[in-house]
């Protein structure tokens, strides 16, 4: 009897010691997070505007099409990928905090930004999590995310500090020439490059993944 007790106590805990030992891999992390990327969008650029952040002139839409691309880099920068995409992460991360210093916020507020999509990122691995949370998180895919982040807060400093010092050593007459309209339309420029240049490798590796699956 008391060993008929012990083995079906064995067999009843089996599957949740399974569960236990499982892991969520990198695929399905990048999987959940490209879900998001619409609804982590809105809710970042309703967070900036909440904190004043967002003009009402043309830097406003600029800002909204920044965070467009940079959530969607980040499930990228988890992905096999990853070590293509990461110099257009750190580009579109220092122009974002270029156009910072040109909307006039100080470097904290624009290291605060990019804190606040880590925030909401973080909120949704607790509120929504990858595979109803049945499966437990990779520490290494989770430090992963936050390294990638913590590149992008890194470069948008660099990004930030140069387009301060640049324009303290233009002369005023340089200033003129180079308006603030101009340098927004640049940055725009800019940005729909590192789109493409996104497109460019994805088109390039799916190419690829078919003629070796064909």
């Amino acid at each position: 009897m008391i060993h008929t007790r012990s083995f079906r106590s064995g067999a009843s805990r089996a599957p949740s010691v399974d569960i236990t030992h499982r892991r969520l891999g990198p695929k399905a992390l990048t999987r959940w997070l490209t879900r998001l990327v619409p609804s982590l969008t809105e809710r970042w650029v309703e967070e900036i505007r909440r904190r004043g952040h967002l003009g009402e002139d043309e830097s406003g839409p600029l800002v909204e099409r920044f965070a467009e691309l940079i959530v969607e880099l980040l499930p990228l920068m988890l992905g096999p990928h990853r070590d293509q995409i990461q110099p257009l992460w750190d580009r579109a991360s220092a122009l974002f905090g270029a156009i910072a210093a040109r909307r006039g916020l100080a470097a904290g507020e624009v290291i605060e930004e990019l804190h606040v999509l880590r925030e909401l990122v973080i909120r949704d691995l607790y509120r929504d999590p990858p595979a109803g949370g049945s499966v437990r998180l990779s520490l290494r895919e989770i430090l992963r995310m936050n390294r990638a982040l913590d590149r992008a807060v890194t470069h948008a400093s660099v990004g930030h500090t140069d387009a301060l010092f640049f324009e303290f050593f233009e002369s005023e007459g340089e200033r003129d020439t180079r308006s603030r309209d101009e340098a927004l339309s640049e940055a725009r420029s800019q940005l729909e490059q590192i789109s493409f240049e996104v497109d460019d490798i994805l088109e390039h590796a799916a190419r690829a993944e078919s003629e070796r699956s064909g």
